[in-house]
């Protein structure tokens, strides 16, 4: 239950409405006479019965479960419709983010699934047009990833389920991609974490030469972040399913691109109402994000602009709404942050009067962390010698730095006589770093080759973006 714009909105979890039938419901809260309740106990069900001013309506029950808590639930429907409080003013639990009707809030949420670790080897696309806040269409497309690209690794099959098989018959990216931008149209393109889907579009569009469109992009990762830091929402974390949860969205399939899309709009919709300084009445999907701050990100064929706070500086990678630029998406770092880069001078000698670009503010640091003392002797990477070549999307290798100085290990830029572990991450040759290690082992050095799917298991990352 949510209260927006003078009225209370109900809306049934997904296996509420199956099983029971029931549909959203909207009704003005001056139309509400009185709202009582019986309290759930710790085995037996509850309920609030929302009692009309006309006579003659029917009385509306709700039905609440087991340890829920329906009594303060009334309380703050009383409260609000008598002035005591305000629809945000509300007890820990008691008021439940929800997607509501919103004039002007028009746009489709998309989601890809892609085959392997090159986030254009896009196989399934998601997209669902959402018209006043609320879904009225929706299609996915299964397709072949561009060629060159096209295998699919186990670890991606066991995230989303799709195999070669099932996309052997499948059209083409290109042709999938082409139905989307019809689906489109000219609307705004929103995703959970919108830097990675529109990244993995555009570099599947540069890969099988297709044009790159230009498009205004809108992320509900960015949003719903905000929405904690402004204490709208909330959320252990901000992962697709727990956001969606927070949002009444109910139960569905995590990394189906559909459902995934589909999860994404609600968010959006239901987040957008909710901010105190929310425009009443009409708003657009780049009004909600203007009135908190934000603008809009932006797909083209040179760059993927992420979805940035007007007024941050330096910007931080939270901020960034999915990560940096296109070349540099760490989204977290789960060892703490590491020291920023020094500051360039100009070439003048003089420092720079510039303000960094978002990404330059995040880049890889120049200072190398030093190995934890106290990381377990039984890692694979304690007391190693590491040096990283090649690219690691999606994590900056400052990331990598300090998650493999948190095992102990001793972080080198260079092969030297020192390196016991080279780990590759992806180029299109051989490294001049990997051809120095080959140089040395064929001196009996023993240099061990990991890839950088390896490096990423020791260190417990996630190979797939923060959704």
């Amino acid at each position: 239950m949510s209260i927006s714009q003078g009225n209370l909105v109900y809306v049934p979890s997904q296996l509420t409405a199956s099983l029971t039938g029931e549909e959203r419901r909207e009704i003005a809260l001056a139309d509400i006479d009185n709202v009582d309740a019986v309290q759930p106990s710790s085995t037996t069900r509850g309920e609030i019965v929302i009692s009309f001013s006309d006579d003659k309506a029917k009385a509306w029950t709700v039905s609440f479960g087991p340890n829920q808590d329906a009594k303060a639930c009334a309380q703050w429907i009383n409260d609000v419709r008598s002035g005591k409080a305000s629809a945000e003013q509300t007890s820990p639990g008691t008021r439940t983010l929800a997607a509501t009707s919103t004039p002007g809030l028009d746009f489709v949420a998309v989601d890809v699934e892609t085959a392997n670790g090159n986030w254009g080897s896009i196989c399934q696309i998601g997209a669902v047009r959402f018209v006043a806040g609320e879904e009225t269409e929706s299609k996915v497309w299964l397709c072949q990833p561009p060629a060159g690209i096209d295998h699919f690794d186990d670890i991606n099959i066991s995230i989303h389920g799709i195999t070669a098989d099932d996309v052997k018959d499948a059209p083409t990216f290109a042709e999938a991609a082409g139905e989307l931008l019809t689906f489109m149209r000219d609307d705004v393109l929103v995703a959970h974490n919108a830097q990675f889907d529109a990244t993995a579009l555009r570099s599947a569009f540069l890969r099988t030469q297709t044009p790159v469109p230009e498009m205004a992009l809108a992320c509900s990762l960015a949003l719903a972040r905000y929405a904690s830091k402004s204490k709208v929402l909330s959320v252990a974390n901000h992962k697709l399913p727990t956001v969606a949860k927070a949002v009444s969205f109910g139960d569905f399939q995590h990394h189906d691109a559909l459902d995934d899309a589909r999860a994404a709009g609600h968010i959006i919709s239901a987040l957008a109402p909710a901010f105190e300084n929310a425009i009443a009445g009409e708003q657009s999907i780049r009004d909600v994000f203007d009135a908190q701050g934000f603008q809009l990100g932006a797909m083209s064929a040179e760059h993927i602009m992420p979805v940035l706070k007007k007024d941050t500086a330096p910007i931080s990678p939270e901020d960034l709404g999915a990560g940096t630029d296109f070349r540099d998406r760490t989204s977290s770092d789960p060892w703490g942050s590491s020291e920023p880069a020094k500051e360039k001078k100009s070439d003048s000698g003089k420092k720079g009067q510039r303000r960094p670009a978002p990404w330059e503010s995040v880049a890889t640091p120049d200072t190398i962390p030093d190995p934890n003392p106290d990381a377990d002797k039984n890692s694979p990477l304690y007391g190693q010698h590491v040096t990283l070549t090649g690219d690691f999307e999606p994590f900056d290798k400052g990331v990598l730095w300090n998650g493999i100085a948190h095992h102990g290990g001793q972080v080198g830029k260079n092969v030297t006589k020192k390196t016991t572990i080279l780990v590759l991450g992806e180029w299109a040759t051989t490294t001049s770093k990997e051809k120095r290690a080959d140089e040395l082992n064929d001196k009996g050095q023993g240099i061990e080759k990991w890839p950088a799917s390896k490096l990423f298991e020791v260190l417990e990352l996630e190979t797939e973006p923060p959704f």
